[in-house]
């Protein structure tokens, strides 16, 4: 018997290449980190999220961060992030409805003047807390200790 390789039209099949999949999107770029007090700080690493698939994944990742690892205080760093679609802006709604149920709270850090202009046109800056930086924000959860949680805003 031979073991030398098959010559090429001697009806052997020919190795396969993987085919290039051309509807590839590669993940969103994020980074979580666990503070002291169980305080999840996100940082989103893209400049640009106008992506539909990738705000999807953003928007799942975030959720199970909620529901898979009970992430309930969580502050999210926009520092890198240039422009974002307005698809965004219903992933934070509909995260920040998921951890208030849980008791929790959302905030956010860092937001470029653009995007903060965004949240005060659309009155979300008045639901979800945003800070200039990441200190004051992770320190924003420690002032809100005891009290009526409710009432504090």
């Amino acid at each position: 018997m031979s073991t030398t390789p098959s010559a090429p039209g001697s009806g052997a099949p020919a190795p396969r290449k993987q085919p290039i999949n051309p509807g590839f999107k590669p993940q969103p770029k994020m980074q979580t980190v666990v503070q002291a007090d169980n305080v999840a700080v996100v940082s989103l690493l893209e400049s640009r999220i106008l992506d539909e698939g990738n705000i999807a994944e953003i928007g799942r990742q975030l959720m199970d961060l909620v529901t898979r690892q009970y992430m309930i205080k969580m502050v999210i760093d926009l520092g890198e992030v240039k422009y974002l679609s307005s698809a965004v802006l219903r992933q934070f709604i509909a995260l920040y409805k998921a951890i208030v149920q849980e008791k929790g709270d959302l905030k956010l850090c860092r937001v470029g003047p653009e995007i903060r202009e965004v949240f005060k046109i659309t009155q979300l800056d008045k639901m979800i807390e945003i800070h200039d930086n990441l200190d004051s924000a992770i320190n924003s959860f420690k002032k809100k200790k005891g009290g009526w949680g409710f009432l504090k805003r």
